[in-house]
């Protein structure tokens, strides 16, 4: 069957394509990197849009604690779709899943069922090529395109399910028609895959971005005040005898209202740990409180590498916490490579900044 038949097929009465009236050869798709999609494969992405849309109503509608709707439609390289909305059992972090999260996971019980059902003795190959988000706003009054939160970012800054080719999709609309935006993986995180080192000398290069730089000059942030943060942080990851079950030791240190609080991970278990950034900003909190402005971050530790994946030295999930308070996209960060320290700000580390929809 061509794919002019198969679009055919899929837009039919049935369709929410048809039943949102939207023309997907008008639809615009936006995209900073050439996307080349077939109609077929644009009238999918759009349907499984919609779907998610819906799904995120309901969930809004049924008493959703959050009061608010969002849901994902994943698809997996060999093209098996699954639906997800985010679930909340109460308003804290560890009782809920996004949307997103929440798709991915079904996606990969199906294919891991229908792996065990062929009984194949290949290897079970498991990897995100769409995530779709949708959120419970009217379709005609969406405006921006949603971005996935600090939490997701942090699985897709992983490399076992995931690469810079996978695509994230959303509703935008530009000049009052709604569009397909399409953001890669590598445009939410322009750092994924560049690993630091665990290696420290004084008289190591000091690169800075030209906005690095520029802010660095504003607050008067110097080479010197730079190499004393990395070093000092540098110092307690070798004093440090707190991460002895992940085999990972990560030291962090913020520069916060002219002071420097310097904090290590601390091991639970394999799997649970205290993430030192949080820990030096709790710091920083007890002598500053609401007035606690921090300058700079610096992370300094070791890149644990598995087979096929690694778990990186910088927490994605605490840079997007600080950054919405305490902190901002001009904040600078400071991380540890093999032949020089490279100085950048959090929004170049992560560009885009997820929207609460609420005060905090």
């Amino acid at each position: 069957m061509n794919n002019f038949i198969k679009a055919n097929n899929l837009v039919n009465e049935n369709s929410l394509i048809k039943k949102f009236n939207i023309s997907v050869s008008s639809t615009e798709i936006i995209s900073k990197k050439d996307l080349s999609l077939d109609f077929f494969e644009k009238s999918l992405i759009i349907e499984k849009l919609l779907e998610a849309h819906q799904l995120a109503e309901i969930n809004f509608q049924s008493g959703n604690i959050t009061k608010r709707g969002f849901a994902s439609n994943v698809c997996t390289m060999d093209n098996l779709w699954a639906l997800g909305t985010n679930f909340n059992n109460t308003r804290n972090e560890i009782s809920s899943v996004c949307g997103e999260r929440s798709a991915i996971l079904a996606a990969y019980n199906s294919s891991l069922i229908n792996y065990m059902q062929t009984k194949s003795r290949s290897k079970f190959n498991f990897k995100i090529k769409y995530i779709c988000m949708a959120q419970a706003t009217d379709i005609d009054k969406i405006e921006k395109a949603i971005v996935p939160c600090e939490d997701c970012l942090a699985w897709f800054n992983t490399s076992r399910y995931f690469d810079d080719n996978t695509i994230i999709f959303s509703f935008e609309r530009n000049d009052c028609k709604l569009c397909l935006k399409a953001l890669f993986l590598d445009e939410l995180l322009p750092f994924r895959g560049k690993l630091t080192s665990n290696k420290f000398c004084e008289d190591k290069k000091i690169v800075y971005s030209a906005l690095a730089k520029k802010i660095a000059d504003e607050k008067n942030i110097n080479n010197s005040i730079i190499l004393k943060l990395v070093k000092s942080t540098y110092e307690s990851y070798l004093k440090n005898n707190m991460s002895i079950f992940s085999n990972q030791n990560i030291s962090c240190s913020i520069l916060a209202n002219g002071k420097t609080y310097i904090s290590n991970k601390i091991d639970w278990t394999k799997r649970w740990f205290c993430e030192p950034l949080l820990n030096c900003l709790e710091c920083a909190l007890k002598e500053n409180s609401l007035s606690t402005d921090i300058i700079a971050v610096c992370y300094f530790g070791d890149e644990y590498s598995g087979d096929d994946f690694n778990d990186g030295v910088v927490s994605i999930k605490s840079l997007g916490r600080i950054r919405q308070k305490y902190a901002t996209n001009n904040t600078l960060l400071i991380l540890n490579f093999d032949n020089f320290i490279q100085v950048i700000t959090i929004g170049e580390y992560l560009p885009f900044k997820f929207i609460q929809g609420y005060k905090i």
